[in-house]
């Protein structure tokens, strides 16, 4: 999580290396020169392809078109299709565009709480942590947390950590905090740290 320019979409897609099968939900159009569709049906069918030819790697971006009325449906019935597909690590940028502190869609939860089961593994990117379920973030095992500035994100995440989140304000760019099991660590975002 961090704001805009913090590196964390970079983070994210050092991270991402380490899971051979892939699906990313591409909101903000940062991902080139990957297997992309627009459509749900696009979607479901190379799925569908991925599971005859039974594919050991693949990455296949999902982007939503930003005029598009029905985001919140298709994102539901993709992670839906996620959970049942399997063995698979699912990257959502930007995830408050489907989740608020009031709500979170069906399939997401399931994916958060009963997905491990199924061998998913999940990656979210924030700009908003403030603006997440609370279930998004309980669930997460490792978080990188980057420069936060408006007073209710850092409120936010000083609250779920139950640790000050001060410096979190004048962390520079591809600097993060690494929260884990109660441990806290400075850690730079570059190629050398995310090998």
């Amino acid at each position: 999580m961090g704001t805009r320019g913090t590196g964390k979409s970079f983070l994210c897609q050092n991270i991402q290396r380490l899971w051979p099968r892939r699906v990313v939900i591409d909101s903000l159009d940062e991902y080139k020169g990957e297997d992309a569709v627009s459509s749900f049906s696009a979607f479901a069918e190379r799925l569908a392809q991925f599971d005859r030819e039974n594919r050991k790697s693949f990455v296949l971006v999902f982007k939503f078109d930003p005029e598009s009325d029905t985001d919140q449906i298709e994102f539901d019935h993709i992670m839906r299709l996620c959970y049942y597909f399997g063995k698979i690590q699912v990257v959502i940028e930007e995830v408050q565009l489907y989740s608020s502190p009031h709500s979170i869609p069906k399939w997401l939860k399931n994916c958060l709480l009963t997905g491990r089961h199924k061998g998913l593994s999940l990656i979210f990117t924030t700009q908003r942590p403030g603006e997440l379920s609370k279930t998004v973030l309980s669930q997460c095992n490792h978080i990188f947390c980057g420069r936060l500035v408006e007073g209710n994100d850092v409120r936010y995440v000083s609250g779920f950590l139950n640790q000050s989140a001060e410096r979190l304000s004048s962390l520079p760019d591809r600097r993060f905090l690494y929260f884990s099991r109660g441990t806290v660590v400075e850690i730079e975002n570059s190629e050398a740290v995310a090998r």
